[in-house]
């Protein structure tokens, strides 16, 4: 038996939506056939999906992490993944990590195809004009610019304002890369993903990126949880404008924050919690990290005679540790994009 199945179902009234009823385990060893199987469903054009996850038992990081990123990608699109009767433990996964806040989780079917704009009876569609069915185009990639090849210099053009452009050379709002647009339409920042339009009469105005909710969670010492918290700091990282070089920063500023303070502050027993605060803004991710274990020293050294959280002081716009009023630390991390 494989170790996942897929059947992929296609929604009748609703040609951008599909469901995709898995079973046995998300983890490593399946996720590149997931992804190759996903990707072909994807360039049909479908940017809604139901996944009905009963049969799933099993989900590691790198499952949950494909499945994030899965979601993040389809967003921009106007799409996104509804999933449908998790198992108890996976579900108690997604709840911990805040993983909520990227998902629409529902108990049955019907309700699920609902959301998407679907229904479990298999009915023909009403007809309707020919201009309903189709979706807007998705945004396309700007030509992005690299040292100084561009012609004219790029006009700064701050978010939710509309800008004359002049030699069709602009600079993203957000991560501050040079761009060319060659015609009118919607297009994204190839680094960051930024969205913008640009207009026939030469104005390009980029929309503000979607705030999430803060994201709380409460997490056990062990390994799971630390890959699991790194895949949300590398996720929200990229919708905050972040490069990859800067996104893998905060990842690893992450790891080795979360390492030191199950090591320094619990001895390393993984049925210990601590708490963690994210909160992603346009351009800007914080985080905060707090436990009631022994207080850290932020003169103490490793192993090696290296101050602890060497990584993240070197890494963060902020980084401020300190006593918990009730016993512990309150670690804070904070970086802009706009600093790289």
């Amino acid at each position: 038996m494989p170790d996942l199945t897929l059947d992929v179902q296609k929604i009748p009234n609703n040609p951008n939506a599909a469901l995709v009823v898995l079973a046995g385990s998300i983890d490593a060893k399946t996720v590149p056939g997931f992804q190759e199987q996903m990707n072909k469903v994807k360039d049909d054009g479908v940017i809604r999906f139901v996944l009905d996850m009963e049969g799933i038992k099993y989900v590691n990081s790198t499952g949950l992490g494909f499945l994030v990123n899965l979601a993040d990608s389809l967003d921009p699109k106007g799409g996104g993944i509804a999933l449908v009767k998790l198992h108890p433990k996976v579900k108690v996964v997604f709840d911990m990590l805040g993983l909520n806040a990227f998902f629409k989780i529902f108990g049955n079917r019907n309700d699920a195809l609902n959301s998407v704009g679907g229904s479990a009876a298999k009915a023909e569609p009403a007809p309707v004009p020919a201009a309903a069915h189709a979706a807007p185009p998705p945004p396309q990639p700007a030509q992005l610019v690299r040292g100084g090849t561009a012609v004219h210099p790029p006009v700064s053009v701050p978010t939710g304002e509309e800008v004359q452009v002049t030699g069709q050379t602009l600079e993203c709002s957000s991560c501050k890369a040079t761009l060319i647009v060659p015609d009118p339409g919607n297009y994204k920042c190839p680094r960051c993903s930024a969205i913008f339009t640009f207009t026939r009469d030469g104005k390009a105005n980029f929309l503000p990126r979607r705030r999430l909710t803060p994201i709380q969670m409460t997490l056990t010492c062990s390994p799971e949880c630390t890959e699991g918290l790194v895949t949300m700091a590398g996720l929200l990282s990229r919708r905050a404008g972040f490069s990859p070089d800067l996104t893998r920063s905060m990842e690893q500023s992450v790891r080795e924050s979360a390492a030191t303070i199950i090591d320094k502050a619990y001895g390393a027993n993984e049925q210990c919690t601590y708490q963690v605060l994210m909160v992603a803004s346009d351009s800007e991710v914080s985080i905060k990290f707090s436990d009631y274990g022994k207080k850290i020293d932020p003169e103490l050294k490793d192993g090696e005679g290296k101050p602890v959280f060497n990584v993240t002081r070197k890494a963060m716009d902020v980084f401020d540790l300190k006593a918990h009023p009730k016993g512990g630390n309150i670690l804070t991390l904070s970086k802009r994009a706009a600093t790289m």
